[in-house]
């Protein structure tokens, strides 16, 4: 199996992980019948809205003395452990109960590893997208536009933009708005979409001369159309390599921060956060405390590389 094929497997199952965590790992039933009728717990934490338990008690509490007579049942996730539920087992070492170990406070290791995925997920996948949405058309744009007064001003705004360090403007962001997913998403759309719009640009600077636009120009078709129909889906590739080398930027912007104290990992499960439990007990031997979030974060990070890489090998091989 070629190493592009893994890397795609790999990511494939990554955002399965990181979108569908609350489904995979949780305290909570993908589905109860309960004496009030049919609940959907499960669905309801991946929807954000906190799932009441039935009659006051926790629902592993009520799973535990569920009255089979009265119909009541439930269907656990796939492992029936949250992100913070808590053990009685303290820094537990891998065993067959818990496979990747507890952390210091008793949580299981592999339930909040399943959950950093999600955090790493979406606001990998949210900058991606917004820096796609402002640096494509822009780059498009000024390509297009070439030598014009509007490509000068979308690159002396690019240029200030590149200015910006990606981690010290999201530390600046995060101590001012706090450190949640959405101020994430958005200083870290605005600070790539710079790279989308620099390899746009000249990926249209060399299209804008070829027989197939000079051709739709003479036939009278307008800009827009010759921008959208014609020229962006000859750089597709482009954009996902440019797409790839992003969203493994976010992952470790994200993770550093977290790292630090500073980014969603204060309320959210983070490969950073677990990194930064890992580092203060690691003189106890605690090795599954940093030695899974890691390994997680190379690989996603690494994934991203190789099927970024590759796939910039076959267009220059195509070239």
């Amino acid at each position: 199996m070629s190493a592009r094929r893994v890397a795609g497997w790999s990511l494939a199952l990554l955002f399965v992980v990181g979108l569908m965590a609350p489904l995979l790992s949780n305290d909570v039933p993908l589905v109860a019948k309960t004496r009030a009728g049919w609940r959907l717990p499960a669905l309801a934490a991946w929807r954000g809205v906190a799932p009441a338990p039935p009659a006051g008690n926790t629902w592993k509490d009520w799973w535990a003395s569920a009255d089979a007579s009265a119909g009541e049942w439930a269907l656990m996730p796939l492992w029936p452990l949250g992100p913070n539920e808590v053990t009685a087992e303290i820094t537990a070492r891998p065993s067959v109960r818990h496979p990747l170990g507890t952390d210091d406070t008793g949580r299981d290791v592999l339930a909040r590893l399943v959950h950093a995925a999600a955090t790493s997920v979406i606001i990998a996948l949210g900058s991606v997208l917004l820096a796609c949405g402002i640096g494509v058309p822009l780059g498009a744009l000024a390509g297009y536009c070439a030598f014009t007064w509007v490509d000068a001003l979308i690159l002396r705004v690019i240029e200030i933009f590149l200015c910006f360090p990606a981690l010290f403007l999201a530390l600046s962001v995060v101590a001012l708005l706090g450190g949640s997913p959405l101020s994430l998403v958005l200083v870290l759309g605005v600070v790539q979409w710079t790279q989308f719009a620099r390899v746009v640009r000249g990926e249209f600077l060399s299209l804008r001369e070829r027989e197939f636009v000079l051709a739709a120009k003479n036939l009278g078709i307008g800009p827009l159309r010759i921008i959208a129909r014609h020229m962006l889906p000859q750089v597709k590739g482009a954009i996902f390599v440019v797409a790839a080398f992003a969203a493994a930027g976010a992952m470790v912007v994200e993770s550093s921060l977290s790292f630090l104290g500073l980014g969603p990992g204060l309320r959210l499960p983070s490969w950073g956060s677990m990194l930064a439990q890992g580092k203060e007990h690691a003189h106890l031997g605690a090795w599954h405390l940093w030695l899974f979030p890691s390994c997680a974060l190379i690989w996603a990070v690494m994934s991203l590389h190789v099927l970024a890489d590759t796939d910039q090998h076959k267009r220059r091989a195509a070239v």
